[in-house]
Formats: C-alpha cells, sequence, structure tokens
C-alpha cells in the first residue's frame, strides 16, 4: 500500500511539472499576453494625450483649463495618484494630488514603473513637462514577481491539476493493481497454499505473492509488489552464492516450464530454507510471454532429514566397517588361545607328553589360554553392560596406591618377558583411603597398563597417581605413560571407540578387541571422571584418567616415602589343598562334562556327589533323599534352576542352593536371589573359588599339599630305588579304578614284548612299545612311568643302546613295586582299548 501512494505521488508530481513547464513555455513564446505591458502601453498613450491637450491650452494661455482637465483624467483613472503640469524653470503650472509627494525620479535616475515624464512645447521651444504618478504594477520587493498575473494563473493551473491528477491516479492504479486483478476468493485461495507462489514480470519483478511466500520473506505481500526476486538472498542448497541463473530466470530466457528445481533462500532470521521450484511462463500469445508463475515447495525438514539420514548412514557404514573389522579380529583372538586349548589338550589325550614338566607346562599353557579367552569374553560383556546402561558401580573406601602397585605386580612379569621397565610413582602427597569402586577402578588401570605394555617395544611404563583441583573440587589423577608407538593426532578420539584401534594393521599385529579404551572411559565416568589421551606418534602416549575421590575431609595425607613404607609385603601363598567333609552333594546340571568335572574336584577334595541333569530330576532327588548342599545350573532342558529352585523352597526344603551361570550381567543376580539360591557362582568355574565357597558353607578347610615326588630327568632316565607299592591315583575312585586294573593287566605283557625287542636290538619294536607305555601310563594313574617311558622313546628313536638300557631298568624297577587296585562290586566299568 505504501509502495503503491508513493508511486501516485511521483506520477502526479511528473505530470504537474510537465503542465507547468509547458505553461511557462506559451508564456515566454508570448502566447499568453501581458496584462501589465498593455496596462503600461494605455498609461503612455493616456500620458501622451494628456501632454498634447495641455500644450494647446497652455499655449491659448489657458491654464484653468488645463487644471480642469487634469482632475478630471485624475478622477477617471484611479490608478494614477497625482499629475502635474511643471514649467522649464520646474515651477508646477497645474496639479492634481500630492504630486511632490508621489513623484520620486530624481536627476540621473531613471524613470521608474509607474513614472511618466512627456515634454510640452510652446511654439518652437519647450515650454515645460507633464508629469504622471500611476500606482506601480510591480512592487520593489524581491517577490514582488509572484503578483504577476500570469504566473499567478500558471500556479493556480498547476495547483488544480496536482489535485485532479493525484485523486484521478488514485482511481487508476487501484483500477490497475495486479493484485486486484486475482478476484477475491481466488486471492484467498492461494493465500491458503502451503507452498510459496510468486508472479513475476519478464524483469523478474513481483506481481503477485501469496501469504506462504511472505512468511518466508518476513515482509507484507503488498509490500514486494515491483520488487526485484533477485533482491532476496537466494543460496544453492549448500548456502553457497548460485553459479547460475535462477530458475524463473531460465523459464523467461527459454519460454518453457521448468520443473524441479533446487534452491534455498536465507530468510530475515538467517536460516536456510529449501525449496523446490516448479516455473511456468504466462503466455500472452503463442510466441510472447509476459512474465512467469513461480511455485517454490518448502523442502527444509525434508532435506534436514535427507542430511540426517545420509549422515546416519555413513555413522552406520562406519560402524558396520568397525564391528566387521572387530569380527575379524575377534576371530583371530578367539581362534588363538581355543587352538592352544583344543591343541594341547589333544596332546595330553594322546600322551604325546615326555614328562610330568612337559605336562605341568601343557597345563599351564591350557589354563592362560582359558585365562585369556575369558578375558576377551568379559571385554565383550562389559562393553554390553555399560551400553545397556547396566553398569553399575558402588563407592567405598579403598586406598588407591595399594590398586595401582597390585596392577604392577600382576602385570610386572609381561613387562620383564619384553624387557620394559614398569615403574609407580606418586605426584605429591595422596590420600591414603579414597571412596571409589575398587574392582573398577582397578580394571581401568589394567586396562591401560596392558594396553601400554602390548604398544611398547622398548624403553618403559610409568604409572603416576596424585591429586588435582579443578573448580573447587578434588580429582585423583593416574597418568600412564609410555614409550610405544604413539597415535597419530586425528585418531586420538576414535580410539576411544567400541571396535575401533588406532590403525586398521594394529589388531593384527598386536592383537585385543578394541574394546579396552571403550570400556575404560566408561567406567571413569561412571566414577565421576574421564579418560583423556596425549600423544606423539613415534614417541609414546601418555593416558591420563581423572576420579572422583569422594569426600576427603579428615583424610590421611600420605607421601611418596609413606606410601612405599605401607606397601603390603608380598606373600607367596603355601602350598595347600581344600579339604571337604564327606557330605553329600548334589550337582545339576545338563553338561555332562560339567557335572564330571565338579565331581571329580568335589570328591578329590572328599565330599559325596550325587548327579542330576535337569530341574526336574533334582527336585525328585532333594524331596527323596537329603543333601548338604546343591549346585544348581540354571539354564536346562526340561526344568530350568529358576523353577526347580522356586518348588523346593515351596517345599520348605532349607538346604544350600548354590547357583551356577554362565550370565554375568549385572542385576542377574537380584533374580538368582529372588528365586530363592543362598548364592552363586559364574562360569567357566574356577576351582580355586567353587572350593572355598564350599568350603565356607559344609564347614571345609585349607591343609597341606602331599609334595609330588621329584621325577627324574627325561633326558637321563635312572632306575628307582624306592621299593614301597605304587599305587594309581585312581584306584580310590569308583569308577575310574577300572581303567587302572586294564593297565595293570596289559602292563607285564607289554614288558616282555619290549624286553624281547631290546635283546633283539629292534628300536621300532621298542619305540612303538615305549610310546604306548608313556600315554596310558599318565591315562592310568601311574604318573610315576612316564618319566622314563618318555626317555625310552628318545633314546629307542636314536638308537642309543645305552640309555635304552637305563630306562628299561627303570621300567622294571616300576612295574615291581605296582599294586594292583581293588575291583569295585557292582561299580559300572569303563571300557577303555589300550593298545
Amino acid at each position: 500500500m505504501i509502495r503503491r501512494i508513493k508511486t501516485r505521488l511521483l506520477i502526479t508530481l511528473g505530470l504537474t511539472s510537465l503542465l507547468s513547464s509547458v505553461l511557462l513555455l506559451t508564456l515566454f513564446a508570448g502566447i499568453i499576453p501581458d496584462q501589465n505591458a498593455t496596462v503600461q502601453q494605455g498609461r503612455v498613450a493616456l500620458a501622451e494625450a494628456l501632454a498634447a491637450t495641455a500644450s494647446m491650452l497652455l499655449s491659448q494661455s489657458q491654464p484653468a483649463q488645463a487644471q480642469a482637465i487634469l482632475e478630471f483624467v485624475s478622477s477617471r483613472n484611479p490608478d494614477l495618484l497625482s499629475v502635474a503640469v511643471r514649467r522649464a524653470d520646474g515651477h508646477i503650472a497645474a496639479s492634481v494630488g500630492e504630486h511632490l509627494q508621489h513623484w520620486r525620479a530624481q536627476q540621473g535616475e531613471p524613470v521608474r514603473d509607474g513614472q511618466f515624464e512627456v515634454p510640452l512645447f510652446a511654439g518652437e521651444g519647450r515650454w515645460g513637462h507633464v508629469q504622471l504618478r500611476f500606482r506601480p504594477l510591480k512592487g520593489d520587493a524581491w517577490w514582488s514577481f509572484v503578483l504577476d498575473r500570469r504566473l499567478q494563473l500558471i500556479g493556480c493551473v498547476c495547483a488544480l491539476s496536482f489535485v485532479a491528477y493525484y485523486f484521478y491516479l488514485g482511481r487508476a492504479l487501484k483500477e490497475l493493481d495486479p493484485s486486484r486483478a486475482v478476484p477475491g476468493r481466488v486471492r484467498a485461495a492461494l493465500d491458503t497454499m502451503t507452498e510459496g507462489l510468486l508472479v513475476l514480470d519478464v524483469k523478474g519483478h513481483i506481481m503477485l505473492a501469496n501469504q506462504a511466500f511472505a512468511q518466508v520473506a518476513g515482509e507484507a505481500a503488498e509490500r514486494m509488489l515491483g520488487r526485484d526476486l533477485r533482491a532476496f538472498d537466494w543460496r544453492d542448497l549448500d548456502g553457497r552464492t548460485p553459479a547460475g541463473p535462477l530458475p524463473w530466470h531460465v523459464a523467461v530466457l527459454q519460454g518453457q516450464a521448468l520443473r524441479n528445481g533446487r534452491v534455498a533462500l536465507r530468510d530475515r532470521e538467517g536460516s536456510l530454507r529449501s525449496f523446490i521450484v516448479n516455473c511456468s511462463p504466462v503466455m500472452i500469445s503463442a510466441t510472447r510471454h509476459a512474465g512467469v508463475l513461480v511455485s517454490l515447495e518448502d523442502i527444509t525438514e525434508l532435506r534436514a532429514k535427507e542430511v540426517a539420514l545420509r549422515e546416519a548412514k555413513i555413522e552406520a557404514d562406519a560402524a558396520n566397517r568397525a564391528k566387521s573389522e572387530f569380527l575379524a579380529n575377534m576371530s583371530h583372538e578367539i581362534r588363538t588361545p581355543m587352538n592352544a586349548i583344543l591343541g594341547f589338550t589333544d596332546l595330553l589325550r594322546r600322551g604325546y607328553q615326555r614328562s610330568d614338566v612337559d605336562m605341568r607346562r601343557h597345563l599351564d599353557t591350557i589354563h592362560s589360554s582359558g585365562r585369556h579367552l575369558l578375558d576377551l569374553i568379559n571385554d565383550i560383556l562389559d562393553l554390553a553392560k555399560v551400553e545397556s546402561g547396566r553398569l553399575e558401580v558402588e563407592r567405598i573406601d579403598c586406598a588407591p596406591y595399594d590398586i595401582a602397585r597390585e596392577v604392577v605386580t600382576v602385570l610386572n612379569g609381561r613387562a620383564m618377558e619384553k624387557g620394559i621397565a614398569l615403574r609407580l610413582s606418586a605426584a605429591g602427597p595422596l590420600p591414603a583411603m579414597v571412596q571409589t569402586d575398587p574392582v573398577r577402578l582397578r580394571q581401568v588401570i589394567t586396562n591401560l597398563v596392558g594396553n601400554a605394555l602390548k604398544f611398547t617395544e622398548k624403553g618403559a611404563v610409568s604409572i603416576t597417581l596424585g591429586m588435582l583441583e579443578k573448580d573447587g573440587r578434588h580429582q585423583l589423577a593416574i597418568d600412564v605413560s609410555d614409550t610405544g608407538i604413539g597415535i597419530s593426532p586425528e585418531r586420538l578420539e576414535a580410539i576411544f571407540e567400541p571396535f575401533v584401534q588406532a590403525e586398521s594393521s594394529t589388531s593384527r599385529h598386536f592383537g585385543g578387541t578394541g574394546l579396552g579404551l571403550t570400556i575404560s572411559r566408561r567406567i571413569a565416568r561412571a566414577l565421576g571422571g574421564d579418560i583423556t589421551v596425549s600423544s606423539q606418534v613415534g614417541k609414546g602416549s601418555v593416558f591420563h584418567v581423572r576420579v572422583d575421590p569422594g569426600p576427603l575431609t579428615g583424610m590421611v595425607l600420605l607421601d611418596a616415602s609413606q606410601l612405599d613404607t605401607s606397601a603390603r609385603p608380598d606373600v607367596q601363598p603355601a602350598q595347600h589343598r581344600w579339604w571337604l567333609p564327606a557330605l553329600d552333594v548334589l550337582v545339576v546340571d545338563d553338561g555332562d562334562s560339567n557335572r564330571e568335572l565338579v565331581r571329580l574336584v568335589l570328591e578329590e577334595a572328599g565330599a559325596r556327589v550325587t548327579e542330576a541333569a535337569n530341574g526336574e530330576e533334582a527336585v525328585r532327588a532333594v524331596l527323596s533323599r537329603g543333601f548338604s548342599l546343591v549346585l544348581m545350573d540354571m539354564q536346562m532342558p526340561v526344568m530350568d534352576g529358576f523353577v526347580a529352585t522356586r518348588i523346593l523352597r515351596q517345599q520348605g526344603v532349607k538346604t544350600p542352593i548354590v547357583a551356577l551361570t554362565g550370565h554375568a550381567m549385572k542385576g542377574f543376580e537380584q533374580e538368582i536371589q529372588a528365586a530363592g539360591c543362598s548364592d552363586f557362582l559364574t562360569k567357566p568355574i574356577d576351582i580355586e573359588v567353587l572350593l572355598a565357597k564350599l568350603a565356607q558353607v559344609l564347614g571345609g578347610r585349607k591343609v597341606a599339599a602331599r609334595s609330588a615326588p621329584e621325577q627324574p630327568s627325561a633326558s637321563r632316565p635312572v632306575a628307582d630305588s624306592d621299593i614301597s607299592p605304587l599305587e594309581s591315583r585312581l584306584a580310590s575312585h569308583p569308577k575310574l579304578r577300572a581303567v587302572a586294573r586294564k593297565f595293570v593287566l596289559h602292563l607285564q605283557a607289554r614288558m616282555q614284548q619290549m624286553d624281547a625287542a631290546w635283546l633283539a636290538r629292534d628300536y621300532n619294536q621298542l619305540h612303538e612299545h615305549a610310546h604306548w607305555l608313556k600315554g596310558s601310563a599318565g591315562t592310568a594313574g601311574f604318573d610315576a612311568f612316564t618319566v622314563p617311558a618318555t626317555g625310552l622313546v628318545d633314546w629307542a628313536k636314536a638308537g642309543d643302546p645305552q640309555r635304552c638300557g637305563e630306562a628299561l631298568e627303570a621300567l622294571r624297577a616300576l612295574m615291581a613295586r605296582v599294586v594292583m587296585p581293588e575291583a569295585a562290586d557292582g561299580a559300572e566299568t569303563l571300557e577303555m582299548t589300550i593298545s
């Protein structure tokens, strides 16, 4: 509306100026008569006529008549102020009006406007002058020109024309308003559309805009009329200045419709709005168009969703690649310990160990590989706890320096193997105790130190503990530094992502799941702190752990010397074994091997064991006879441990029930306790923990272990001078003693065959029989035969007669001491082929 009024005013002023210019031209051209000039001519004529009359009368000496004529003329001319007849000597012969007052002419001045002086002649000489003083046609002031009636006429005409033009153009522009060309009902419909709608002329000026576009532009639709659409801040979808012409310009130039163009507009709030543009020329003939119709569909939200979807896809692809790499790494990581476990187990089954030392080494390898495999699984489970939000931490008093020292003690062996120094120090006084989760804190330190040792080939790994104060709050600071391979700056944060390591080749070269740092950081954050890292490639890394130490009021601070003297002495655990009273224990598990393992362990400790394969059998067994304790697996077919335990408790059974579960998620123990279990143990079963738990419930205790007799060297077997009876370690087992009996029955025949081969110096036969004895003797529980039999295998293969004779002598001495195990009445006989 304001813009339309401005246009109306400008046009009105233009037309009025044009009219005034035309009138002035006519004025200067003389087309308009000059009234003042006409009056002036009349005055001149009057002055000349009066001079002629006065001359005639004066020549006739009739001054009275001249006076009368002057009075008559003055009465007939209102503009005549005064008139006088003046002789040559300056004497006034006759006058009308206050001539001396009105007459202003002075010597040397020009005749003024309204003053006339006409000479009078008497005969040949000048007699005097007739002087007339009229009212001036113009004033003396500088603005007196406005009194010019011609200018007054022009001004009046222009003023009246301005008013007429203004109102006329108001009506005309109102009728010519393009927005009024659209009927009101159609305009209302256009304003209800959600997409912006514009009508442009061929130069790109806005002829019509609906409310949808007006809201985007932040202006009223009426104010945008006539504006060039290029004045708005148009962009491409990436927020850059468009490289080429905008779609509506292309449509105007080509005269063709344009579909599905993409543009963006930065609105008044600075936000970038995205649009799909459709442009259609408005044709006025088959070849000419008057403008273009533009529709703008707002796709800002859709565009944002597309961007988010694209980013999510990129993240998902990255996550899939990371998990694929993780699975590849895990395949290697799991297969490596599994290969050791299965391989060395197979060696033991086949009896390929040469001595008890070899067997012990193989068992140690199996055990360490199993622990390593369990650590891998625990890493995955810990990550699952964190990501499911079920990671729980506790706050109890613990000594942070002692925890770090325990980690150093455990990992020092690994550091020594690599020739790396593992150091622990304190940067200033430390509180003797803090409130945090000692298990989780130990896990974090162990992960970081283990990582440092893994990626460090030479130099040292250092653990430094200290206290920091930030924003008025204290933090326990633990820095783990190394002199290893380092991390590139762009990978410093990526290493904390799940399944990600600094380089793709890292897991292949150094191993690992890529979960340790992820779990450690999330644990540190759960403990009220965080983990950050600084590193230089090729020089090493420093991991900075920050943990909330809890309230420190009244806490004792220890300096470095006090922390060192407070070290707990390393106490080597005494060799021991567990003793359990001969009480009845029910082992419930659907796995045969699991039941056999638990049964052998408990029977070795002195307990009596009964087995059940599922919860239903367990319920029948417990209700039919009493047990001192029940070991209950929780996941079983037919009836699981939860249902069985609830049934037993509902029947009033008070017997302690210890759950065996493979679940390690936090919160699962609450479900076990809710079912009625007294306690729980996790799988895989730790024999030491199992026996300790049962000893606590059944009243068992630790006793000194029996010393194992020192075995002669496998490389040089000698005859055993001991003449005490040699019994199988399976002799006390009701089911396995049959294996020992079968071995004893075959032993003498095998010894005779070995003697015959020795006499014939048939080393191949001797090697074959010795190999049988090496494997079968240990299986039957006669471990004393293993060392000399292994030596005989080696020396028979080498063809060494002296060593073979010494080995045979040792074997004969052992055979003379063998005691046949008693047969078990009614006992099930195990079938084993010994050949």
